[in-house]
């Protein structure tokens, strides 16, 4: 259970994070929904495994979302983009550490 509320609180900031970006493009809507597509994947198949490759594919898919965000004025500024940037950076930390 703990992982399904994880994976909707992403989903969740993903979807606001674009509906922040002031001209979504089909670009940035593909890339939020491969970020939710592999952070799916991640949580409810590795969940417990910081080793397993498919952290690394949902972290770059994230942080790919997350350079389109940064184009926006508006969306590099959400809470919603903030609490993703965050998600990565703690992952990241987890993942060299394993």
């Amino acid at each position: 259970m703990e992982y399904e509320v994880a994976y909707e609180n992403l989903r969740n900031d993903v979807a606001h994070a674009l509906l922040e970006v002031e001209r979504p493009t089909v670009v940035a809507t593909v890339r939020a929904a491969a970020a939710t597509r592999d952070l799916a994947d991640a949580i409810h198949h590795a969940a417990g495994h910081p080793d397993d490759a498919r952290w690394d594919a949902a972290l770059a898919s994230l942080e790919d979302f997350i350079e389109i965000c940064n184009g926006s004025s508006r969306a590099s500024r959400s809470p919603a983009v903030r609490a993703l940037r965050a998600f990565v950076a703690e992952n990241a930390r987890s993942l060299r550490a394993a």
